[in-house]
């Protein structure tokens, strides 16, 4: 970037990218690229950066897909590339963005499809910590957040964090189907969308080899919500980090034992701790609650929650058939039925074992930790549309019933739906406000 070539030796000595946060002349490239002729798809890119339009017909390189991307970003600068690569039938992934590799002998087909570290996700900057560097055994890397992208290989680090606005075609893509060409690089609200929801042939076209942020928490929603997704995450085992595995495969778990089968409860491993909340978004049936106790007998927390479960369903049938420990969450449950036996039968429970449950109760509440019960069913709803929409739109306040705090989508929903005049006049302020107004009234 500073227009001098190096002497390069080693193959770990290769830099990446070398066009931000400034670019090289055109004739330092197009040297770079005579010198180094494996660094000629990179060279590409840097002149997709840079506008250098005439360089780049000289290297005479394959339709590149993160070439294309990078040109669309640079807008004017790169327009020229951006219509050659575009105008080709077949386009090619050469780059590898997240491995940092050049694949140039045997590239796959490609489409667009937001997998480009382009310009705008290096201005993204996570701010520098300044505490944990002395010991010479801490790895410094395990005290930032991982970036999926790292092309420059410094983890975005600066002095302030910085964040990225999600750009405004993303809402429309929330809602329509997918082109072949992803029109944005930045495709992070695509996918948790379609983590949240459970749509498959979105997330498995969207998703990057690492989980982005809050990624993990929407996957456990959709599993929860959409039996396919469920089913899908059940064949994925293989490529599961030991992180994920817990809250996806307990989740998967909770939807199959809500679909009635327990056909997976027998082969569970010792360590594996089974899910706690099996009752929403679907009941199951009272002989599977009863059959889940009776199949883990050592497992004394999953009888707990099918004892819970039944009093949600109300089987009280199943309910005095299933041994069990009493909790607090059961007995905030049992206050909330409408059916008095099981408040009553959880305080007798308690007085024989000498269980403090209310002061369990009342430090959950004070704390205001998760109570998973019936009166979280209904997931929050919002009254305020958000100008830029960005993750900070999203709801994190309101624990969730699935285990974790997750992003809530209801600023998303009610942005979509809103009609877009409205959506213009209002800036982090209540939509319910037009409604009460005389004019909307008379009309």
């Amino acid at each position: 970037m500073s227009n001098i070539i190096p002497e390069i030796r080693e193959p770990n000595e290769f830099p990446y990218c070398f066009w931000h946060p400034v670019v090289a002349s055109e004739e330092t490239y197009r040297k770079l690229a005579k010198r180094y002729p494996q660094l000629r798809y990179l060279v590409g890119r840097a002149c997709a950066v840079a506008g250098y339009t005439d360089l780049y017909q000289e290297l005479d390189l394959l339709p590149e897909v993160s070439i294309a991307e990078e040109a669309r970003e640079s807008d004017v600068l790169g327009a020229a590339i951006y219509r050659q690569i575009m105008s080709s039938k077949t386009k090619y992934a050469v780059l590898d963005d997240y491995t940092r590799t050049i694949n140039e002998h045997s590239p796959r087909v490609a489409h667009l499809n937001g997998d480009t570290c382009v310009r705008s996700y290096l201005d993204a900057k996570q701010e520098h910590n300044k505490a944990p560097c002395r010991n010479p055994y801490n790895n410094w890397e395990d005290h930032y957040d991982k970036r999926y992208f790292d092309i420059t290989e410094d983890m975005c680090v600066d002095l302030h964090r910085s964040e990225l606005e999600w750009p405004p075609e993303v809402l429309d893509l929330l809602f329509t189907p997918l082109p072949a060409d992803l029109p944005t690089a930045r495709k992070d609200p695509l996918i948790l969308s379609a983590a949240h929801y459970g749509d498959i042939d979105r997330y498995a076209r969207l998703k990057r080899p690492e989980m982005v942020e809050y990624e993990l928490e929407c996957v456990v929603r959709g599993i929860y919500h959409n039996t396919m997704f469920a089913k899908w995450w059940s064949l994925q085992a293989r490529r599961l980090k030991q992180s994920e595995a817990h809250a996806i495969g307990s989740a998967v778990e909770a939807r199959f034992i809500m679909n009635n089968d327990l056909s997976r409860v027998k082969v569970w491993s010792e360590d594996f701790v089974p899910p706690e909340m099996i009752w929403y978004p679907t009941r199951a049936h009272w002989k599977t609650y009863e059959e889940l106790a009776r199949l883990s007998p050592k497992r004394g927390g999953l009888a707990r929650a099918a004892a819970h479960a039944c009093i949600v369903c109300d089987y009280q049938h199943s309910f005095d058939k299933i041994e069990f420990v009493p909790s607090a969450e059961m007995l905030g449950e049992a206050r909330q039925s409408h059916n008095p036996y099981y408040l009553q039968k959880i305080e007798r429970m308690a007085e024989e074992q000498q269980l403090d449950l209310d002061g369990d109760l009342a430090i959950m509440i004070e704390r205001d930790d998760d109570l998973p019960t019936v009166r979280r069913l209904f997931e929050p709803s919002t009254t305020c549309i958000y100008n830029p929409i960005h993750m900070g739109s999203l709801d994190w306040e309101i624990p969730d019933i699935y285990g974790s705090v997750g992003p809530q989508f209801s600023a998303i929903e009610l942005k979509v739906c809103a009609p877009r005049d409205v959506q213009a006049k209002h800036d982090n302020v209540g939509i319910l406000d037009d409604y009460q107004s005389p004019d909307h009234i008379r009309k």
